[in-house]
């Protein structure tokens, strides 16, 4: 495997603050319903919860990471990165939130609500990791998508709960 160049750095840094938009949309915004202690009794309190956000966001890295690789060693780009991108999400999913869910008393709407969020974790960092970072700067419309999902994650907490 051959290591990132420069131009690979940062898109790989772009991927992972785009998961991290979709995270903040989805887990504090869409799905903030679903993490509720009293409809999932098997979450942790919010206190370790929080505590715990550091390392899920560096498994976001790891993912964006991986998903570079997969993505040179394929030499996939456009709708085949994005079915690349969707797939990795899928797999990892199905295989981490569907093991849990043997083994911890969450709900099946928690398992699904997180496939769905790394589905599309998977396809906007396939998107920005094939994007071109010359055609108007990648870095800002990456940086716009962060805060409008976090501003409509608000905004739909607010509407859900």
């Amino acid at each position: 495997m051959t290591s990132p160049t420069g131009s690979s750095r940062s898109r790989i840094g772009l991927a992972w603050v785009a998961m991290v938009g979709v995270d903040l949309l989805s887990h504090a915004g869409l799905f903030a319903a679903v993490f509720d202690q009293a409809r999932e009794p098997g979450l942790l309190a919010d206190e370790v919860l929080f505590r715990r956000v550091p390392f899920a966001y560096a498994t976001l890295m790891a993912g964006a990471l991986a998903l570079w690789w997969i993505l040179e060693w394929t030499g996939s780009t456009g709708p085949s990165a994005l079915v690349i991108g969707a797939t990795s999400g899928l797999t990892v999913g199905l295989m981490g939130l569907g093991a849990l869910w043997t083994a911890i008393d969450i709900t099946g709407l928690l398992v699904a609500a997180g496939i769905v969020v790394l589905v599309a974790q998977g396809v906007v960092a396939a998107k920005v990791l094939t994007s071109s970072l010359e055609t108007r700067p990648l870095s800002s419309r990456v940086i716009g998508f962060l805060v409008g999902c976090f501003v409509i994650g608000q905004v739909a907490a607010n509407l859900v709960g």
